[in-house]
């Protein structure tokens, strides 16, 4: 086992930085019975949660929403699946029957064949359009305008997201579907979420404990969290999940967010391929990758207010320091103690912001904050 591949993946799952503009979309197609679908019935397409945003403060403005998803044709690799396994560093003779199990499971999603220069037709209500093409890590992202009226068609849950799906080939009765969120008007209040250690336990502090509950275990959720989350969901609320994973783990990690009941909300996470060394190529610290991702956000919806909560485990408290200082739409930041450290170690950390502004917490019950307040 060679110890630079195993800091290669330990990098990757901490520390990989990557943003993209998605491209503008034209009009919708005039006829959608004339659109043909690449997709290919050994294809399989994957669409991840965006947001979508009123073009201008009105109740009949247009919106414009975001598309990004990915399309693969799943694949049993031996060499792949094999080549993962190196790159953890897991002593497979060390795992249980039903954590071998679920790691083959995981390393499935980072051997698939991923399909460049496809062309993803999308049926919003009775409008299709035909996204740019993917690259060649099979992602594809687009931007749409869609009128209010056509949001007020389609709109689920009081208008909070609009879903939609994949258009495929004549006689395909597979369904791929995606759903947008849609922003509310300000003032509204965005809730910026880590995952690992913040929503999940994941032991980022230990690197063998760290690649065990990600590739050979269950996700298992913080304790608490969900309900504080749920506390929070009613009104002009909106959740970012922000990971440093890779895209492939999307799909547990939404079932986690499914199964325990957390609100839905926007993803952000990190592209990478085994046989093409991206982890090599865009390596970057993690207060970048999360500046990258997050500051976006406080820039588009600079009228709302921000909730960032993190964890000690990693570097949460002097980013979220940092966007606090530069952004005062921050008005909270919160922090899962998983280190038992006290608050007194964070006073230099957030040395210049109001004590109001931050809080160190063991348990989600000593949360002071709800929204309004």
């Amino acid at each position: 086992m060679h110890k630079p591949h195993r800091e290669i993946l330990w990098l990757l799952l901490a520390c990989i930085s990557w943003t993209a503009e998605p491209f503008a979309v034209p009009a919708a197609a005039a006829d959608p019975a004339k659109v043909k679908s690449p997709i290919k019935s050994d294809e399989v397409v994957i669409f991840y949660p965006t947001r979508g945003w009123r073009v201008a403060d009105e109740p009949d403005s247009d919106w414009e929403i975001d598309i990004h998803g990915c399309i693969f044709e799943p694949e049993e690799s031996a060499t792949g699946t094999q080549q993962l396994k190196q790159l953890t560093g897991i002593d497979l003779d060390q795992l249980k029957p039903d954590e071998l199990q679920l790691l083959e499971k995981r390393a499935a999603l980072f051997t698939v064949d991923h399909e460049r220069g496809k062309a993803i037709p999308i049926r919003i209500g009775e409008r299709v359009d035909t996204l740019p093409d993917s690259e060649a890590n099979g992602h594809f992202q687009g931007r749409l305008t869609i009128t209010a009226a056509q949001v007020n068609a389609v709109a689920d849950n009081l208008q909070r997201e609009i879903p939609f799906e994949a258009v495929l080939r004549p006689g395909d009765g597979r369904r791929m579907r995606g759903t947008v969120h849609l922003m509310p008007s300000s003032p509204a209040v965005h809730i910026v979420s880590d995952i690992d250690d913040t929503i999940k336990v994941s032991l980022v502090r230990d690197k063998s404990q760290l690649l065990l509950n990600t590739f050979c275990r269950p996700f298992r959720p913080a304790p608490g969290m969900a309900d504080l989350y749920r506390r929070w969901s009613l009104g002009n609320v909106r959740f970012h999940y922000v990971s440093a994973s890779p895209w492939q783990l999307y799909p547990p990690l939404a079932e986690l967010i499914r199964e325990h009941s957390f609100p839905s909300g926007t993803f952000q996470m990190k592209p990478f391929r085994v046989q093409d060394g991206t982890a090599l190529s865009v390596l970057g610290s993690q207060e970048n990758y999360k500046r990258n991702v997050i500051e976006p956000l406080l820039k588009q919806f600079s009228k709302d207010t921000f909730v960032l909560v993190g964890d000690t485990g990693e570097q949460d408290p002097t980013i979220y320091a940092g966007l606090a200082r530069d952004y005062p739409q921050v008005i909270r930041i919160l922090i899962r103690n998983v280190t038992n450290e006290s608050p007194v170690d964070y006073r230099k950390t957030f040395e210049g912001l109001a004590a109001e502004r931050w809080q160190l917490f063991d348990d989600p019950s000593e949360v002071d904050w709800t929204p309004g307040k």
